[in-house]
């Protein structure tokens, strides 16, 4: 069964996109929609340059898509949201930035502000992850893959909502799973003991928890004219370690300088005791193309 899990969300998300898709066919009056597509490209270059330096190039492209669906009592959005970038800086191509994410929530308004509501979130990556050179041999140490790790988190909750670009979610008894899915990301300490990946134990591939309290508030508006800001920040307070809340910030800035190009920056910060007892910091800026429909 734990072999089947990736497929089986795989075929989640396909349903839930399809259903999206065939009930915005059958009336889109009820639907609020957005997309945007966009492609950064950076370069930097040295030639006898005496204060030093080293030539580089980057490349990435993100996918965001998302849709509102709103009659009567009922509410439904859908978040899908994919970037991928690379890099060479002359000792080999590498990934600067590998994200993908989904998240659907069907709610029920209980009144103005507040609602009903259930949900799944998944967060995943495309391609393998490495420490460059980290091996006793110099060659490089896998720490990440497909499916190595991902994060399905599933609830059901309350929902306060008192501005169209801004939600907290408050969900208590939030499931959550970790799947690691590639032997090869667990990792040996000093002894050559394997130890555990993402939280999930040796031996095994998936890890299930439980929250007291999970809280997400997300942010979504148009900051200043063609710039806009996302935010998302999630709160896990695991049931088994309350004193090691799992924290994690999305944010993303897109400003629009004419029809087809912008500048972009993203930054995720995340703190996980299964991961790192460090705050993570993530950061891409770039400038390019970007088109929205």
């Amino acid at each position: 069964m734990k072999k089947q899990l990736p497929l089986l969300i795989i075929i989640t998300l396909f349903v839930s996109s399809n259903l999206y898709a065939q009930e915005a066919a059958k009336d889109t009056s009820y639907w609020k929609k957005s997309s945007q597509f966009g492609a950064n490209f950076s370069n930097a270059g040295f030639s006898d340059w005496v204060a030093g330096g080293q030539n580089a190039t980057g490349f990435n492209v993100f996918f965001n898509t998302k849709g509102e669906y709103a009659r009567d009592k009922t509410t439904w959005a859908n978040d899908l949201q994919l970037q991928y970038g690379i890099l060479d800086n002359g000792s080999g191509t590498r990934k600067s930035i590998d994200r993908l994410f989904f998240d659907t929530k069907v709610g029920r308004k209980l009144s103005k502000v507040w609602s009903l509501v259930g949900g799944l979130n998944f967060q995943t990556q495309f391609t393998s992850g490495y420490k460059y050179g980290a091996n006793a041999d110099g060659s490089d140490l896998k720490i990440s893959n497909l499916f190595a790790p991902a994060f399905i988190t599933e609830y059901v909750g309350f929902e306060w909502k008192p501005k169209p670009f801004f939600n907290i979610v408050f969900a208590p008894g939030a499931f959550r799973q970790t799947i690691v899915s590639d032997e090869s990301v667990f990792q040996k300490n000093k002894s050559g003991v394997l130890q555990p990946a993402y939280g999930v134990p040796v031996g095994k591939s998936l890890q299930n928890d439980v929250a007291i309290m999970q809280i997400v508030a997300s942010f979504d508006k148009d900051v200043a004219k063609n710039v806009n800001l996302k935010l998302r920040y999630s709160i896990f307070i695991d049931a088994n370690k309350p004193a090691n809340t799992d924290n994690r910030l999305d944010a993303k800035l897109a400003a629009k300088i004419n029809k087809y190009f912008s500048a972009t920056f993203d930054l995720i910060l995340l703190y996980d005791d299964d991961q790192s007892f460090q705050i993570q910091q993530a950061r891409n800026l770039g400038l390019g193309f970007l088109y929205t429909f």
